[in-house]
């Protein structure tokens, strides 16, 4: 497989083992879905993977094994991100182009090279998912004799970004959609491979939609990768909890609260061991309060005003700031071997504290903004998602809040999931409604996962509450739309003590384990109760259980109680290993687990007993919804 070789070849010269995985995973891909294809037909498949696993290596691995299997003209498209864009396609031509060897890599204005190319070399054009540029290069493809008869290989990266149709309810067609369509139009046969870390939207298209993908594969992540079981799971070294209303103090606010102050602290102690071990040349700080560029603008100059502070103490040697260092330095220290001293550190940063670039990345941004060294502090929103990396991104402040999350879109914002990171010195600063949130999603994404490589696409049950009428059936866009996905343990950390007396009695004050009908399940998380700032709000668990009365009035949900729990208001670990292995051992079927809490006020609790439900659907269910409805 001479391209496929090539390849190999080229990213083997600084990575070894990452060359040896795309090899396997390439060849795999091949055998699977390369030899079977026809070149008579349109079909389409899922490339799915973790968020900044290593996805762009591995779709121009796959490109490169089917040029090898004959495919000779490629179309790779992104979103329409300059920054995004540009990485793309110098990652494509760095690793695929070559003179009279490799592939004709052409960008989105290299209108007059597509004419006098090198016809027996493949050819990959790297556009964005922009209406002009789709518009002037199917009419280049459509001109151009060369490809008329040839097979078109299309890989759609970041798919379910704005490849789909948005205008669905609408009976019309989106702009973006048509013109992939019309790409897709231009060859008598194609392989269109969505590539995504978060599928949930390709998942809940219509059987016979042609954006369904026909098959998944499935992206391994390297031994080194740091993902969402890294930096969210129950036992995360990495999360700094801050205050629920830190955004609103860092806005509108004159003064600097209290978890951004020890989040940049945090930041210059870590970037001055790595810059005293001479670990690395940079080192990133991501600043991600929220969407609007007032924010951002304001962010920033916060920002700067205390950095220039924070130099003032230094030349002054403020005792204060010295203090909170040390706080700083205790904590990175519990983690991270062989750090500097204390002593080393303030030295370093006392004889004259680096300088620090700011830089906000948002619709204002000109071309041309770098951060690949130095050492750098990030602000913006929904630029920061969506494939931009950034080089040794060790700390993140999050702060950006939603009424209601969309899954997708917020799970793409973990730009600090990654490879060049040390997890040592990772931290993430966020309230704790997001940080649960995140948790969430990671089992959500976990489970969604497991289904898809285990059984494929066509495993993925999508159900509609009775009584809700989402704005569009098939794409998750808009802000107001949910999904609860089966095999998660979805449980509150909220909550309170109401109605005990009522579930006393429905439940009974024992241990055991049994079989119930989905009404009783009703009545029973109708007597819950949470906080109103917990996430389990924005669960309609009462109408997924209905969903699935109406669906099978037969089908039972096991039930598992336990009392006398010890445990501590707003930790992770609500289930005991046992349970969750009992839980587990019922894939197919909901299962209810109540934990009758004693409410110890040491334990963070109002000194009252209260029950708190644990929920989890058969695996492969996905609901789908639109809250208030």
């Amino acid at each position: 497989m001479k391209y496929l070789e090539d390849y190999v070849n080229k990213i083997k010269e600084n990575n070894p083992e990452l060359a040896e995985d795309l090899r396997i995973s390439a060849e795999d891909f091949s055998l699977k879905y390369l030899d079977t294809f026809s070149f008579n037909e349109h079909s389409s498949g899922l490339l799915f993977g973790h968020v900044q696993s290593g996805k762009t290596g591995q779709m121009l691995a796959v490109a490169a094994a089917a040029a090898d299997k004959g495919f000779k003209f490629f179309v790779l498209v992104t979103t329409d991100n300059v920054l995004l864009h540009k990485q793309t396609l110098e990652r494509a031509k760095k690793s695929l182009g070559g003179f009279m060897s490799g592939f004709n890599v052409l960008g989105e204005t290299d209108e007059q090279a597509f004419y006098t190319i090198v016809h027996n070399m493949p050819t990959m054009l790297v556009l964005k998912k922009n209406q002009r540029v789709l518009k002037t290069w199917c009419n280049n493809i459509k001109s151009n004799p060369v490809f008329k008869d040839e097979a078109l290989f299309i890989i759609d990266d970041e798919a379910d970004a704005s490849s789909l149709n948005t205008k669905i309810n609408q009976h019309e067609q989106s702009t973006i959609n048509h013109w992939l369509e019309e790409l897709r139009n231009q060859a008598p046969s194609s392989l269109y491979l969505h590539v995504t870390a978060t599928p949930q939207s390709l998942l809940l298209q219509l059987v016979e939609s042609s954006w369904k993908p026909k098959f998944a594969f499935y992206i391994a992540p390297g031994k080194k990768y740091m993902g969402g079981d890294f930096f969210y799971g129950e036992n995360s070294p990495c999360l700094r909890v801050t205050k629920d209303n830190e955004k609103d103090n860092l806005l509108r606010s004159d003064t600097t609260p209290e978890g951004f102050r020890r989040a940049i602290l945090t930041y210059l102690v870590t970037a001055a061991n790595m810059l005293l071990t001479k670990e690395v040349t940079a080192c990133s700080f991501l600043i991600h309060p929220g969407v609007k560029i007032s924010e951002h603008e304001k962010v920033e100059e916060k920002a700067k005003k205390f950095l220039e502070g924070v130099k003032q103490d230094l030349a002054n040697r403020a005792s204060t700031l010295e203090f909170n260092f040390k706080d700083c330095w205790e904590d990175l220290n519990k983690t991270k071997k062989n750090m500097a001293s204390f002593e080393e550190i303030m030295n370093f940063l006392k004889g004259g504290m680096p300088n620090i670039n700011i830089i906000t990345l948002n619709s204002k941004t000109t071309d041309g903004t770098t951060y690949d060294s130095g050492l750098n502090i990030i602000v913006g929103g929904n630029t920061l998602g969506r494939g931009v990396t950034f080089p040794r991104l060790q700390t993140v402040y999050y702060c950006r809040n939603a009424k209601t999350p969309q899954a997708d879109t917020t799970w793409q914002h973990a730009r600090i999931f990654g490879y060049d990171r040390d997890p040592d010195l990772c931290r993430i600063f966020s309230p704790a409604p997001l940080i649960n949130l995140f948790r969430e999603l990671n089992d959500a994404n976990n489970a969604l996962f497991h289904v898809l490589r285990t059984k494929g696409p066509e495993s993925i049950k999508v159900l509609t509450p009775v009584g809700t009428r989402p704005t569009r059936k098939n794409v998750v866009l808009k802000d107001d739309l949910m999904i609860v996905t089966g095999g998660v343990n979805y449980f509150p950390s909220l909550p309170q003590t109401g109605n005990l007396e009522s579930l006393d009695k429905i439940l009974s004050v024992k241990d055991y384990e049994s079989d119930i009908t989905l009404k009783e399940v009703e009545e029973i998380l109708k007597l819950t109760e949470v906080e109103p700032a917990d996430t389990w709000t924005q669960h309609s668990f009462q109408k997924c259980v209905e969903t699935l009365q109406k669906r099978d009035k037969e089908n039972l949900c096991r039930l598992i109680v336990r009392v006398d729990r010890n445990v501590g208001k707003g930790t992770r670990t609500l289930l005991s290993p046992d349970d969750r292995k009992l839980g587990d051992e019922f894939a197919d079927r909901l299962v209810l687990t109540m934990y009758r809490v004693r409410g110890d006020v040491e334990k963070g609790w109002e000194g009252k007993s209260l029950w708190v439900p644990n929920i989890k659907f058969s695996e492969g269910t996905c609901f789908y919804y639109q809250l208030g409805k």
